[in-house]
């Protein structure tokens, strides 16, 4: 089974808006509604199980009705930080066998490709996990100071990672039973299992698949929603 953990827990404060950035719409439709319907329409993935800033859980199913996301199975309510509610969201699904594949995928990355799905899930099941990442093609620079820098940084080392980024249920429980006698918490499960001493294998990432932040990513996101039709 293929299970998308939704993550809709922040604030989205840098975005400087009265609600919840992925709660924000465009062309009438929340940004979250937005990603859920990739994932919805997407045939590997069998269920969505969502993670909800507190006080929109209800709001959440009724879109959820409202536009037919069959797959939207289950919210409930984030904690204080990303790492807090990654895990109240997996340790809200029961019943996992091994093999399962668990999608963290944040929910204000509407243009996720299917091709990138696709992408994380093969990974995940040939290694028992996945990242998608994408290569740097602009110059690199360490930022030595706020305000200048005395490095640069090959590019050729260095990847930007996304999300959907996956594990599998075995390794979920290997990662966090290691991370808590370790006491490590770290928000990206990635980056978890870096610190844990575990390779994470590269899925295919997109340039389409922006994370709306701040004000201006609405703009190029209503301008990308006109390419992708």
């Amino acid at each position: 089974m293929n299970i998308a953990l939704l993550l809709s827990g922040g604030k989205g404060v840098r975005m400087g808006s009265e609600i919840p950035k992925q709660f924000i719409k465009v062309n009438d439709c929340p940004i979250i509604v937005h990603t859920m319907l990739k994932l919805q329409n997407h045939p590997e993935i069998d269920l969505i199980q969502a993670v909800c800033i507190e006080g929109w859980e209800n709001i959440l199913f009724d879109w959820a009705k409202k536009y037919n996301i069959t797959k939207l199975k289950g919210v409930v309510t984030g904690g204080n930080t990303r790492f807090d509610s990654t895990r109240i969201g997996i340790e809200s699904l029961k019943n996992l066998n091994d093999d399962d594949v668990i999608i963290v995928h944040d929910s204000v990355r509407p243009l996720v490709t299917n091709e990138s799905i696709s992408s994380v899930i093969k990974i995940c099941k040939t290694f028992g996990n996945s990242m998608s990442v994408l290569n740097c093609n602009d110059t690199m620079y360490e930022k030595t100071m706020a305000d200048h820098t005395l490095k640069e940084i090959n590019r050729e080392k260095i990847v930007r990672g996304q999300t959907p980024e996956a594990f599998s249920a075995k390794r979920m429980r290997e990662a966090y039973a290691a991370a808590d006698v370790k006491n490590i918490r770290l928000d990206s499960i990635s980056a978890l299992q870096i610190a844990l001493g575990f390779k994470v294998y590269f899925a295919k990432g997109s340039k389409f698949n922006i994370k709306i932040t701040n004000p201006e990513d609405i703009a190029l996101f209503k301008a990308l929603l006109t390419v992708n039709r």
